[in-house]
């Protein structure tokens, strides 16, 4: 066999994987949602729904949304969001942007302050830098992602 061809085979094979995943969809778990919740569903022919869940049955979701009241079967829902806020999204981009800052703050000081005759980066610094500004970063990054609403995707 070619190599050109043992290339192929892996490619053919990350192309199929998340095909054939797709078809073994989990089944929607209703019981993990609360009556009052915001959702947002788009069903198999595209329709998308947003409203506040008002009721459960094994085979359809109830909502209450601007143009009234919805019922939805379950078999025909594609996908599924619920409504909750981005504190760990914005924990994540707020501890990493205050790690890079802290490291360049804090080796930059060392440098500033150092001694004429043997100037150089502590290294040292730049990691306390690193630890400091993550922590700091990430829970400012929290308190502002809670703030703000983000749809959670549920299903599939």
């Amino acid at each position: 066999m070619s190599s050109s061809r043992l290339l192929v085979l892996p490619a053919v094979i990350s192309l199929t994987l998340p095909s054939l995943a797709w078809a073994q969809r989990r089944p929607l778990n209703l019981e993990s949602f609360d009556v009052e919740q915001l959702i947002k569903l788009r069903t198999v022919n595209h329709g998308i729904h947003i409203g506040r869940l008002t009721g459960l049955r094994s085979d359809s979701l109830f909502l209450r949304s601007e143009r009234g009241n919805d019922a939805v079967e379950v078999a025909v829902i594609d996908h599924l969001w619920v409504r909750g806020t981005a504190t760990k999204k914005g924990a994540m981009i707020g501890g990493v942007t205050g790690a890079v800052l802290g490291a360049v703050s804090f080796a930059f000081l060392s440098y500033a302050f150092c001694d004429a005759a043997s100037c150089a980066v502590d290294m040292g610094a730049a990691g306390i830098g690193v630890v400091a500004g993550g922590v700091v970063g990430s829970i400012t990054g929290a308190v502002f992602g809670a703030m703000f609403g983000q749809w959670h995707r549920e299903y599939p």
